[in-house]
């Protein structure tokens, strides 16, 4: 009787695991999700980027991009795309370049319009606009070499660990000494997957991932 008893309830259980694991959903693969700059900085920084607004720099469409890799042994890395956020500063910075070159004026005490070619040639240069066009230059080289520690930095903050999927919902666990947390994810309808990631300064972010094909 023992023996048929031990034999029925490893026969349940085997069954009841094989339902279990039918009922599991697969969201292993590659994901990415966009968000935008603001949005992962603190109330300091946010106070920061806009004190930059006033050198005409507007920092309000620059995006990052976050990728989100789920393998099929229950693996996860979260990464940021370090050279397309550089790439959109850069481009932010460049086409804010003029404002950048006005607010140095201003803080010199004078304006663009004041600046004439005559007195631009007493610094040695041809015109305003060659003077304009040098004092670019200059900060070019200032800013690309803030942008590639930026670069870098941003790629450095990767997190991994394991997820494990239940009905709908996608458990994270962060790998220990690690301050940034995933709250639990959502399976969307659509195949998406719905996060907030909490950093160590407790902002946090609500992120929908997107499985790329």
């Amino acid at each position: 009787m023992k023996k048929k008893l031990a034999l029925m309830l490893a026969t349940i259980t085997t069954v009841a695991g094989l339902f279990t694991g039918c009922g599991e959903k697969d969201v292993h693969g590659k994901y990415e999700a966009k968000v935008g700059f603001s949005e992962m900085l603190s109330d300091d920084e946010i106070k920061e980027m806009d004190e930059f607004a006033e050198y005409g720099l507007d920092f309000s469409n620059v995006e990052i991009k976050i990728n989100l890799d789920l393998t099929e042994e229950g693996d996860f890395t979260l990464s940021y795309d370090g050279k397309a956020f550089k790439d959109d500063l850069s481009d932010t910075l460049e086409n804010s370049m003029d404002g950048l070159i006005d607010a140095s004026l201003e803080a010199a005490g004078i304006s663009r319009d004041q600046l004439t070619d005559e007195m631009a040639q007493m610094y040695g240069y041809d015109s305003a606009q060659a003077l304009f066009d040098d004092f670019s230059n200059q900060m070019v080289p200032y800013i690309e070499e803030g942008l590639d520690d930026l670069e870098k930095e941003v790629e450095e903050d990767t997190v991994t660990g394991t997820y494990k999927v239940s009905k709908d919902s996608v458990v994270f666990v962060v790998e220990d000494g690690d301050d940034t947390s995933l709250k639990k994810g959502t399976i969307n309808d659509d195949g998406t997957i719905s996060i907030t990631i909490e950093g160590d300064d407790d902002k946090s972010v609500d992120v929908v991932f997107e499985l790329q094909k």
